[in-house]
């Protein structure tokens, strides 16, 4: 149920436990930190506040009524309608994924979008939960600018004769040194480099040695020195590492301070590197194995249906078999102490098109949010009262029932009204009410086979579909109301009038047609007396 839905009931009470659901469900949107909008028809019908900031709108009059496409970026439309296209029934979500969102006053935000499939107002609509990835961009940021460092740094190059002198000094010598090739040509090689340097020593040494050399104001340099031995002497190549080293211990100290999970594997899955966020939440040194070939996973990998996570359909080994960005909400079960955390997480090649590179794996801690999502989505289709399905959820499954593919088997639909409940809350109150009404949920889930699916759509009034009816239905459930329900020591007997219809395969009515003459028939079956005072 969206923010705004309403569900018709018969009598006061419904229509005042349905109102006092839906302001609770508002009350928790209104108060999530994620940006929450509802769509209906392509068109905007409802914002929280915290969408109201993220679009710069100063009121929800500045955005409801506008098609929700003047907010989305041209490239993210497509995808934004492929989402949505997927989402054939009620309550489905589809995959977290990235779209740029613009805002009133045309600033852009990349932000992550999940598009839940709901209902406003009795039609169909979608939910869409939109959270910042700001701070996961920042730190993606920082891993690729520090990438390109190291491999877009210069390098000197230096020609030293046999006797030991620079032969050839090229440009960025020049700018690594601070020396002009005037100054150095003809000279030893321990004068251009500022310390002793011996090419023979350092080919001995195996050919590339880490050593300070020193600029010609005296400023230390972070060398790498390959030396090759020419027919005339020898080449240096030297890597200036300062400014990479200066860098790595900058977006090092930038990525360490990240509240989002930041990991690196190798090719093979084991972890290069790790910030302390990562550590923290999954439990991880660097070094350790990712792909569970030798010893057990600090912690266990599941999806969003509590179910594990093949390692071929984790993000990382997607990415690294697509060459893609991959993002997924994964949940995490620590080990050591089994506690569990919900993680957006997003897989990215450290560079495209190879497969053997690394993968940086960045996360963020969304257990907070996720169960608050849970929440809203359970109560949006649960009646608060009795746990069960509400009537927009039965609805739409009966939908999924009518429409599931080669289905053979007649379906059963029962509405099942309690007689003469409202003498139960006069005489007893309404704390006696609705204990009874979470019994006779019970009972009834328990009369009917496992796969069918019970509700209550308000008041006294409750629905089941049984996808394969024997015909037997009603009876069964008769036959529990038979034992008196025994409520803070009051014995009381309760009865129901059941209407029930079957649904063949080929029938052609809609569920809200099946509902309205299942609810009809129950009506033929109420005594007179209790037809005539039914409310």
């Amino acid at each position: 149920m969206a923010p705004g839905d309403r569900e018709s009931v018969g009598d006061p009470e419904s229509r005042s436990a349905s109102t006092g659901l839906a302001d609770r469900y508002r009350v928790l949107v209104e108060h999530s930190p994620d940006a929450i909008v509802v769509h209906r028809h392509g068109t905007l019908v409802y914002l929280n506040p915290a969408a109201m900031r993220f679009l710069r709108a100063e009121s929800a009059d500045h955005v409801v009524g506008h098609s929700i496409t003047e907010f989305i970026a041209p490239e993210s439309i497509g995808p934004m309608l492929e989402r949505i296209t997927a989402l054939g029934t009620h309550g489905t979500a589809s995959a977290a994924s990235e779209a740029t969102v613009l805002a009133l006053d045309g600033t852009t935000l990349t932000m992550e979008a999940v598009s839940v499939r709901t209902v406003w107002n009795g039609e169909p609509a979608f939910q869409v939960i939109l959270r910042d990835l700001t701070e996961h961009k920042a730190a993606q940021k920082a891993l690729q600018y520090q990438a390109a460092l190291v491999e877009h740094v210069s390098d000197a190059i230096v020609g030293v004769s046999s006797d030991g002198l620079v032969s050839s000094w090229n440009p960025a010598a020049e700018s690594v040194y601070g020396r002009s090739a005037e100054d150095v040509l003809g000279r030893s090689v321990s004068y251009a480099v500022g310390v002793p340097c011996n090419p023979a020593s350092i080919l001995s040494a195996g050919g590339r040695l880490c050593e300070s050399h020193r600029r010609a104001d005296g400023t230390a340099l972070a060398v790498v020195v390959s030396a090759a031995k020419m027919p005339d002497g020898w080449v240096l190549v030297c890597a200036d590492r300062s400014a990479v080293r200066r860098a790595e211990e900058h977006f090092t100290a930038v990525v360490e301070s990240l509240e989002s999970g930041v990991v690196v594997l190798d090719h093979g899955g084991r972890i290069e590197s790790a910030n302390l966020a990562a550590k923290t939440i999954l439990g991880i040194e660097v070094g350790s194995d990712t792909t569970g070939e030798g010893s057990a996973l600090p912690f266990r990998v599941y999806g969003t249906d509590e179910a594990p996570i093949h390692p071929f359909e984790h993000p990382v080994a997607v990415t690294r078999k697509t060459g893609k960005p991959s993002q997924a909400v994964i949940g995490i079960e620590r080990r050591r102490d089994s506690r569990k955390f919900w993680l957006s997480l997003t897989a990215t090649m450290l560079s495209a098109g190879d497969s053997a590179l690394s993968i940086v794996a960045t996360f963020v801690d969304i257990t907070d949010a996720y169960r608050m999502s849970m929440k809203l989505e359970h109560a949006a289709t649960h009646d608060d009262l009795t746990g069960l399905p509400n009537r927009p959820l039965i609805l739409a499954r009966l939908d999924e029932e009518l429409t599931r593919p080669a289905r053979v088997d007649a379906m059963a639909v029962l509405f099942i009204d309690l007689d003469n409940f409202k003498t139960i809350n006069d005489l007893h109150g309404h704390t006696v009410g609705d204990a009874v009404l979470g019994v006779v949920a019970a009972r009834l889930t328990r009369a009917l086979p496992s796969d069918a699916f019970v509700g209550r759509i308000g008041g006294d009034e409750f629905v089941a579909v049984v996808p394969r009816c024997v015909g037997s239905e009603a009876d069964d459930v008769r036959a529990e109301f038979a034992t008196p329900i025994t409520i803070a020591g009051r014995v009381l007997s309760v009865s129901a009038s059941i209407g029930g219809v079957t649904v063949d395969s080929d029938d052609t009515r809609s569920a809200l047609d099946i509902l309205d003459d299942a609810d009809h028939e129950m009506y033929q079956s109420k005594p007179v007396a209790q037809y005539l005072s039914h409310p």
